[in-house]
């Protein structure tokens, strides 16, 4: 059996930091959850007009 078996509520970040000796993870600030949900949605942005290009050059 695992450790992964032994603490099934310990997110993996948590776990991955454990395991390499770092310090545990601390939480976004609002700001950063702001920034880091924008640039999520900058990225997503930037595959949709790569994925519609491919398809009008293939149309």
């Amino acid at each position: 059996m695992t450790d992964d078996a032994d603490k099934p509520d310990v997110p993996p970040s948590r776990r991955l930091a454990e395991l390499l000796g770092l310090p545990e993870p601390k939480p976004f600030t609002e700001e950063e959850e702001r920034a880091y949900q924008q640039w999520l949605a900058d990225g997503d942005a930037q595959v949709e007009a790569i994925i519609a290009r491919r398809r009008q050059r293939a149309a």
